[in-house]
């Protein structure tokens, strides 16, 4: 692991593809990562290999949409593709296997550490339907031009390019602003640091925005790592994962 979650951040204009260090430095990933599971427990998908029928993602569709590897992106990528420019149709995937399963649940003594290297291409005016994050397992996360989850925190766009990360418990939902301006196919860095049940704080590219400290809309749930590409009326849009991370450092009881 050496000193990558220690370095500094480097400064824009030679952005780092990996894990940003202003996040991951603060948590206890490398002993995690090297067997220290008495610190908590996570994981980190590069995206050297996607298969829905394996044991870790569980891909829906919503009448269209396709999950499958690109394979022009060196190091690895998969693409979520909406499939068609027919409004709300499209697909998504949510971690834990054929049935999907949840692992991370927020509690007063515990910190999650979530981030994930996204791009959105082909968005045109109107851009599309796109959640990245947490959530519930839910086998529709987006329906009807809305979220439907009532248990989530992540980053999502509704044919707008101003991303904002929403927190939702048990459907009382935050109000927090815009933290990401969209990018047609422009990688971004989405993270974000859920602290306890009173605070989370998002990260675009390693830089921290306006934390949020709504306590009732801090979900305090099962949740599992999700992304959602569904198309706007004019749209197609293709969402490209290029890895996703995150870790729950709490110890855990026996």
């Amino acid at each position: 692991m050496g000193d990558l979650y220690t370095k500094p951040m480097a400064k824009a204009s030679s952005l780092r593809r990996g894990l940003s260090p202003t996040i991951w430095s603060q948590s206890s990933i490398t002993e995690i990562s090297i067997g220290g599971l008495t610190e908590g427990f996570g994981f980190v998908d590069d995206f050297l290999a996607f298969d829905d029928a394996s044991a870790r993602w569980l891909l829906t569709n919503a009448t269209s949409g396709t999950a499958a590897m690109d394979t022009a992106e060196k190091g690895g990528a998969v693409l979520l593709d909406a499939g068609a420019v027919t409004l709300n149709q499209g697909v998504q995937i949510q971690m834990g296997g054929a049935v999907a399963a949840s692992s991370f649940i927020a509690s007063a003594t515990s910190k999650i550490y979530y981030e994930a290297r996204v791009k959105i291409s082909t968005i045109g005016s109107t851009t599309g339907q796109i959640f990245v994050g947490l959530s519930e397992v839910l086998a529709t996360l987006f329906a009807g031009g809305a979220n439907t989850s009532t248990n989530h925190i992540g980053y999502e766009i509704f044919n707008t390019t101003a991303m904002g990360l929403h927190s939702e418990k048990a459907g009382s939902r935050d109000s927090s602003a815009a933290a990401h301006t969209v990018v047609d196919g422009t990688y971004v860095k989405l993270g974000f640091v859920v602290d306890g049940l009173t605070k989370v704080t998002p990260y675009v590219n390693g830089v921290a925005k306006t934390a949020i400290t709504l306590v009732t809309a801090i979900p305090i749930v099962e949740m599992t790592p999700s992304f959602v590409c569904k198309a706007g009326a004019t749209t197609r849009p293709v969402l490209s994962i290029d890895w996703v991370a995150c870790y729950q450092v709490e110890q855990i009881a026996n």
